[in-house]
């Protein structure tokens, strides 16, 4: 059997979708419009019996009748059907099967299930699902998916929920930034995090890689492959299943039996991947690595307009084991003249409350910044003459990254909108919390990860 690579660097052509339907909210009609809308090139062939045309392409009333073998074939009909569809599209010879289809051993329809594990076991085609939000492949074109439309981006996606993956590509497009593909494993009765990994692995459009996991199938072959990526790309994880009870619901949602969480934990330490708690943090803190990559040491430097909020910061920091080291006399003389503006405090360092954006960014351009500190924190309050496009001007124009890496952390009035413009530019965080995890994170990579 082919690996999940070699099937999509193939070529994907042509794409079946069983189950297609001209009426609005079927998931049928979502998947189709969505493969056309994300712009698609090649050809798309609707299934169903019932229609001759839908959405100005024809129709068949099934996968034989189709004029060719389609490369990928989705599914979207009910679960007794679906293993018929799954069986005809093998023996057709299809390479990829996406079965959307819920209804399986999640729900506790262990007949059904064994019936669909027969059809995979003797076929050669390789199978997303069931219980899938379905597959997006950016660079081909494909998101044969319910979830939204993802901006296209470096980040690849794999989730054991789609809905979830909803929720990251929506984090993700606040942060200037998109995925390069998304799988939605549902209830992996084939494809599973090891192939998605292999995968990842060798993509050149992925720059790191975010999961959410409930349960493994393959855990020595999964530590194996992420031992390998982290290597050379971020591996972000988040756990579902962390107690008694929510380890339940993992039967409910995917059918298996949700991964001890101490145990993962363990797991994450040893291979080098970043485990978050919250998606916030997760999607933050993998954009920020993936971004930085790593940071020598944990010598932070905070600039801010911000008193309460620059200490705030700082205690993060300093209860985490960051170094806050006061600012070397020889070099305020050096951040005033850049600044403009004097202030007070020697790490943070406060600008006051009448500072501009300009002022802040102007200490990183202070080269010497880089014999003394290892990442340079940029913390901010917008004031009422600063909109988000001026900010992110300020941004633009002013600051430099070649010098000291910098991470910003702004808060107050209109922060959603400074941040959708200033991480076009910089890597930014919501919260001090995720500032604290992601430079920790930085300086551990730079620290294990050679």
């Amino acid at each position: 059997m082919k690996s999940l690579r070699e099937v999509i660097n193939e070529g994907i052509e042509s794409i079946a979708i069983v189950g297609a339907s001209p009426v609005e909210g079927k998931v049928g009609n979502i998947i189709l419009k969505n493969l056309i809308n994300y712009g698609f090139k090649g050809k798309i062939y609707p299934v169903n019996p019932k229609y001759n045309e839908i959405m100005s392409l024809k129709t068949y009333p099934n996968i034989s009748s189709l004029p060719e073998v389609p490369d990928v074939v989705v599914i979207a009909v009910p679960p007794r059907i679906a293993i018929n569809v799954l069986d005809e599209a093998s023996k057709y010879g299809a390479k990829l099967a996406v079965i959307i289809t819920a209804g399986f051993r999640e729900v506790g329809n262990i007949e059904l299930d064994k019936k669909l594990h027969d059809v995979i076991s003797k076929s050669k085609m390789r199978v997303l699902g069931p219980n899938s939000a379905g597959i997006t492949l950016s660079r081909l074109g494909i998101h044969a998916s319910i979830e939204v439309l993802p901006t296209k981006g470096p980040v690849g996606l794999v989730m054991q929920s789609g809905a979830l993956g909803g929720v990251v590509i929506s984090r993700l497009r606040k942060l200037s930034s998109g995925i390069s593909f998304f799988f939605s494993l549902g209830n992996m009765s084939d494809i599973e995090f090891s192939d998605v990994l292999d995968y990842a692995l060798q993509d050149e459009d992925t720059e790191s890689l975010i999961a959410y996991i409930e349960w493994l199938r393959n855990g020595r072959k999964f530590m194996d492959l992420a031992r390998k990526f982290v290597k050379v790309k971020p591996l972000c994880l988040i756990k579902g299943g962390w107690g008694v009870q929510s380890s339940e619901a993992v039967k409910s949602h995917t059918g298996g039996l949700a991964t001890n969480y101490e145990v993962f934990k363990a797991v994450c330490r040893q291979i080098g991947a970043y485990l978050a708690e919250d998606l916030d943090e997760l999607v933050e803190v993998c954009e920020v690595i993936r971004r930085i990559k790593s940071i020598k040491g944990r010598r932070a430097l905070i600039v801010t307009n911000s008193g309460g909020l620059g200490v705030i910061t700082a205690s993060h920091l300093e209860s985490a084991g960051i170094d806050l080291r006061p600012l070397p006399e020889e070099l305020k003389d050096k951040v005033v003249k850049e600044a403009g503006k004097s202030f007070s405090g020697k790490n943070p360092i406060d600008f006051g409350g009448d500072a501009t954006i300009e002022n802040v960014v102007a200490v990183s351009r202070v080269t010497e910044l880089s014999k003394y500190y290892d990442i340079l924190i940029l913390v901010y309050v917008p004031t009422a003459a600063e909109g988000a496009e001026k900010i992110s001007k300020g941004i633009r124009d002013g600051i430099n990254t070649e010098n000291v890496p910098v991470i910003t952390y702004f808060d107050g009035e209109g922060k959603d909108e400074v941040m959708l413009h200033v991480s076009k530019y910089v890597p930014i965080v919501s919260s001090a919390h995720n500032l604290t995890k992601a430079i920790k994170e930085l300086a551990r990579r730079g620290v294990e990860i050679q």
